[in-house]
């Protein structure tokens, strides 16, 4: 039977326990940043041409990639920080925009020192040479090619340019190709700047599928533009799409279902008639002179 230990035992018990745990946690914490230093330690120079290596990711989850390989970004306000840096990218950003985006308009007491803090994090992940400090805010510093949001746009304004259809259906089919999934999905504060990517993905749709019927491919649309008008039942441009679409094919009874469709939704969700661009289609389809 084991005897019970006395004051001087038990301290001593309790300082080697204590030692071993603080060791437990040093070395814990070492091998974390080795391996968080041999992951994100081959961009830790960011000046000069290596930069160009880095791509940016905000059409979908928020990314960076080194070389085709994801990096591990801090979630939250870290992660949020380089989402606002890259929609505003080249532009400096005030300390206190950043604080009313990363504390969602609550912004902390000690706000330029609480986004330094986050920016201070981001730089560790990034390297130096990306994230840049002025005397109001913070701005990164990336080139057209390295962020897609900035290359979807580039895209859709070229084809934008561009007479002929089928190289505008070919740009818009690669600028909707950069798009992987919601944008900035994993980033719930930056929830205002999700609308106005949205719309710009879906005027591009738009275009893309006026293209697409000025070259003649009426029946290849149908199906898409069906679950464009099911997904955004009170857009009206994607009905009046279908609407041609389904003229086109031959079948007009289905184009004036359609129409009659987006008249009662718009009704009894908005209390508005359809729009001048509906009524003179469904005029024009009904007297056959589409």
């Amino acid at each position: 039977m084991a005897r019970p230990c006395g004051p001087e035992q038990a301290g001593a018990f309790r300082m080697v326990a204590e030692t071993t745990v603080k060791r437990h946690l040093a070395v814990s914490a070492w091998r974390e940043m080795v391996v968080y230093q041999v992951f994100c330690g081959t961009i830790c120079d960011m000046a000069g041409s290596r930069a160009a290596d880095v791509e940016f990711r905000v059409l979908g989850s928020v990314q960076v990639l080194y070389g085709n390989r994801p990096l591990p970004l801090p979630a939250g306000r870290v992660r949020a920080l380089l989402a606002v840096l890259l929609l505003r990218a080249n532009q400096v950003v005030t300390v206190g925009e950043l604080a009313d985006c990363l504390w969602e308009g609550i912004r902390p007491v000690h706000q330029r020192g609480a986004v330094q803090t986050h920016a201070g994090r981001l730089r560790r992940v990034l390297g130096e040479g990306l994230v840049h400090t002025t005397s109001t805010g913070y701005v990164i510093h990336v080139q057209p090619d390295q962020l897609d949001l900035t290359r979807f746009r580039r895209l859709t304004e070229q084809a934008d340019r561009v007479a002929d259809c089928a190289s505008k259906v070919v740009l818009l089919e690669q600028a909707l190709a950069l798009w992987r999934d919601e944008p900035l999905a994993d980033v719930r504060l930056l929830r205002d700047a999700f609308p106005q990517l949205v719309e710009e993905r879906l005027h591009a749709v738009e275009r893309l599928m006026d293209a697409r019927m000025r070259l003649g491919q009426h029946a290849r649309v149908v199906a898409q533009l069906t679950s464009l008008s099911r997904d955004h039942p009170l857009r009206e441009r994607f009905w009046a799409q279908l609407m041609l679409a389904l003229y086109r094919c031959d079948r007009q009874a289905d184009a004036l279902q359609a129409y009659q469709t987006i008249s009662r939704r718009l009704a009894d969700e908005l209390g508005l008639d359809p729009g001048d661009e509906l009524q003179a289609l469904h005029h024009s389809i009904l007297c056959r002179s589409v």
